[in-house]
């Protein structure tokens, strides 16, 4: 007869953490480049997905583009089209010739009062995608603000991108 590794009572006390530190977590955001265009909405170049604890209608999900244009720096406010639930795409909205900072964002809550999740697409001058990064979600300072990506860390990028040209 196997017996159970964790005592019945600690069994519970680790199932009733996960499921406090679930409810209690940011939402979560995917980014996918699209591959196969047949297969995504028509002009779609990414697909982003949104979700906490399988529950979409409650999120709301952004995106803005931040980019350097003849040196000036450039926020252009982004359309995502809503295919279902919480899954959305992403049509090209920013010029080429020039690098840019996608800031694809997911709000559980009025202005994310209830959690924050961020994505930064990274896409050089040409055009390609150069990565994806999911900064640690969370919350900051003892007033429990979300978490999101600072005007300093994308400035930063963005300076970096342009001088690698």
């Amino acid at each position: 007869m196997l017996r159970p590794l964790l005592h019945p009572a600690a069994q519970f006390v680790v199932a009733a953490s996960l499921v406090i530190t679930h409810a209690f977590s940011p939402p979560h955001i995917l980014v996918k480049t699209v591959s196969n265009p047949a297969s995504a909405p028509v002009g779609a170049v990414f697909l982003v997905e949104g979700e906490h604890h399988s529950e979409t209608d409650l999120l709301t999900i952004t995106g803005r583009a931040e980019g350097m244009v003849s040196g000036k720096r450039v926020t252009k406010q982004l359309t995502l089209v809503k295919a279902s639930g919480g899954h959305y795409s992403l049509t090209k909205q920013w010029d080429a010739g020039s690098p840019w900072v996608l800031v694809l964002t997911v709000e559980q809550g009025t202005g994310g009062s209830h959690g924050v999740a961020e994505a930064i697409v990274k896409i050089d001058a040409a055009g390609k995608v150069l990565n994806i990064d999911y900064p640690a979600a969370g919350w900051e300072g003892k007033d429990n603000i979300p978490k999101r990506t600072s005007s300093a860390t994308i400035e930063a990028v963005l300076t970096t991108m342009v001088a690698k040209r």
